[in-house]
C-alpha cells in the first residue's frame, strides 16, 4: 500500500487541509485587482467551519464572493485580522459555545402536546414526529411567538404518546466552532450606501450545518416510515439498461470531489469504485492505481478510462461482493448512495473487503434520479442526508475517524447546461471513515 495513504492525512483533518482547486481562481471579469486587503476592497473568501460531535469531525465550507470589507459584517475578532492580508492568506478564530451564535437556552426547548404537531404541514407528504429529526418550527402550533411561516429548523429531542419535546435552539448552539477565512481574490471596491449587508457567520452557519450530527449519542430515527421504499419498484436492470453517458454533476462539483479523493485515498493502491459508471471522478494522480468499477451498465463501465477491471452487479438484489477479505486499499461511492435499499448489508461487505486503516469515502450532491432514490433521501434536508450516511457508518461499527464535509456556494461553470437557470454550482457533501485496525 502506498505511503500516501489518506488515513495518515486525515486523522486530524482541518478545513485548511481540504483545498479547493476549481473555479476559485481569478476570473476574467474586469476587476481592478489589489495585492492586499484595505477597507475599500472587495474580496472573495472560502469560509470554513470546523466543529465536532460525538466521534465525528465536521468540516463545512462556504465560498463567499464579492464581499465588501467596509459594508459587510465580519465579527470583530476576524475583521481585525483582515487588513493587509493577501490572496491565499488565512485568518481564523475559535469560538466557544454561545460566542458566534446565540448559546443554548432552556427557554428555547418546548414540551408540547402531540396534537400541536401539524402532520398536514406539507402538501406533498404527511409528516410524523421522529426522534432526532429536524422540522420547520412552523409545524408546531400554539407556541407563543411562533408562526406557521417560521421555516427555521427545530429538532425533536424526546417524545412519547402524549408529548413532543422540540429544541428551537440553533443546531450549533452548544458547539465550539473553529472559523477560518481563506482569501481567494481581492479587488478595488469602495464604499456603498444601500444594498444588503452580509453577515459572514450567519451565512456560514445557516441552512444546514449542525443538522448532520446526532442529538448526543442517540441515533436519529431515519428508520421509520418505510425509509427504503422507492416510487419506481420495477427491476433496476431495466432502469439502468440504457447507458447514460452524461455528467450527473457540474464540472466544478466533480472537480472538488476529485480533489477530496486525491487527499484521502492512496494514489497507487487497489481502489473499488462502487456503483460506478463511465467516469470515476478521480484526478490524474490515480493513473498508477488499480481501480475496479462495480456498476449496473456494462457499456458505461467499458467507457471509463480509469478502470483496470469492472463488474456488473446489482447490490439491491445481492449485497454480497465477490471480493476477498481485506482486498482493497480504499473504496469510493460517488452520487449513488441514495439508491441502496439494503445499505447496512452493503456496508458490512465494504468493511469486510477493506484493509485495516483503509478509507471508505461516500460523496454526493443534491441531484439524483427520484424514481430510484430511497424515500428517506427525498424526505430529508440536505444536511440530514449527511446524517443518514453517518448513521450507516456508526451502526456498522467497523469504522472510526469519521468525518463529514460540505462545500457550498461555488459559482456554476459558465458552460454548464444549467448556467442560465442556476447561479451556484452543485454542492459537495461527503462522509468518510477508516476501517478499524
Amino acid at each position: 500500500m502506498s505511503t500516501t495513504c489518506g488515513a495518515a492525512l486525515s486523522t486530524e483533518m482541518k478545513s485548511s487541509d481540504i483545498h479547493i482547486i476549481a473555479a476559485l481562481g481569478r476570473d476574467d471579469s474586469p476587476r481592478d485587482r489589489q495585492n492586499s486587503i484595505s477597507r475599500s476592497a472587495r474580496i472573495s473568501v472560502l469560509a470554513s467551519l470546523d466543529w465536532r460531535s460525538d466521534d465525528v469531525t465536521h468540516i463545512d465550507n462556504q465560498f463567499l464572493d464579492n464581499l465588501n470589507v467596509w459594508r459587510d459584517y465580519f465579527p470583530p475578532e476576524l475583521e481585525a485580522q483582515l487588513d493587509g492580508r493577501g490572496v491565499n492568506d488565512s485568518i481564523r478564530h475559535q469560538y466557544s459555545a454561545g460566542e458566534a451564535l446565540p448559546g443554548f437556552t432552556a427557554s428555547q426547548v418546548h414540551v408540547v402536546k402531540q396534537q400541536q404537531f401539524n402532520r398536514n404541514f406539507s402538501r406533498q407528504v404527511r409528516l410524523e414526529p421522529r426522534l432526532g429529526r429536524f422540522y420547520p418550527r412552523g409545524i408546531f402550533e400554539n407556541i407563543p411567538g411562533n408562526y406557521r411561516s417560521n421555516q427555521l429548523p427545530c429538532r425533536i429531542i424526546a417524545l412519547d404518546d402524549a408529548t413532543i419535546t422540540a429544541d428551537f435552539n440553533h443546531p450549533l448552539a452548544a458547539r465550539t466552532l473553529d472559523v477560518e477565512l481563506r482569501v481567494m481574490d481581492i479587488w478595488a471596491g469602495g464604499q456603498e450606501h444601500g444594498g444588503r449587508c452580509n453577515d459572514i457567520i450567519e451565512i456560514l452557519t445557516g441552512n444546514g450545518p449542525g443538522m448532520q450530527a446526532r442529538h448526543g449519542r442517540i441515533a436519529t430515527d431515519f428508520w421509520s416510515d418505510d425509509p427504503f421504499a422507492r416510487s419506481d419498484t420495477s427491476a433496476d436492470e431495466a432502469f439502468y439498461s440504457t447507458p447514460r453517458l452524461v455528467h450527473h454533476l457540474d464540472s466544478n462539483c466533480a472537480l472538488q470531489i476529485g480533489e477530496l479523493y486525491r487527499q484521502l485515498l492512496p494514489h497507487d493502491g487497489r481502489i473499488l469504485d462502487l456503483m460506478s459508471s463511465w467516469v470515476s471522478h478521480l484526478p490524474a494522480e490515480f493513473t498508477a492505481a488499480n481501480i475496479t468499477g462495480l456498476g449496473m451498465n456494462r457499456e458505461e463501465l467499458e467507457q471509463n478510462p480509469l478502470l483496470s477491471d469492472s463488474l456488473v452487479h446489482n447490490l439491491n438484489l445481492n449485497p454480497a461482493l465477490p471480493f476477498a477479505d481485506e482486498s482493497f486499499d480504499g473504496i469510493i461511492c460517488t452520487a449513488s448512495i441514495e439508491y441502496l435499499i439494503s445499505p447496512m448489508a452493503v456496508f458490512s461487505e465494504l468493511a469486510r473487503i477493506l484493509k485495516a486503516g483503509a478509507p471508505l469515502v461516500i460523496s454526493f450532491s443534491n441531484r439524483w434520479f427520484p424514481p430510484k432514490a430511497i424515500q428517506a433521501w427525498g424526505n430529508a434536508h440536505e444536511f440530514e442526508r449527511i446524517g443518514l450516511v453517518l448513521e450507516y457508518f456508526i451502526e456498522n461499527g467497523a469504522f472510526d475517524q469519521l468525518h463529514s464535509y460540505s462545500l457550498r456556494g461555488l459559482p456554476r461553470p459558465p458552460d454548464d447546461k444549467y448556467a442560465g437557470e442556476l447561479l451556484l454550482s452543485d454542492p459537495v457533501y461527503a462522509v468518510w471513515g477508516y476501517k478499524r485496525k
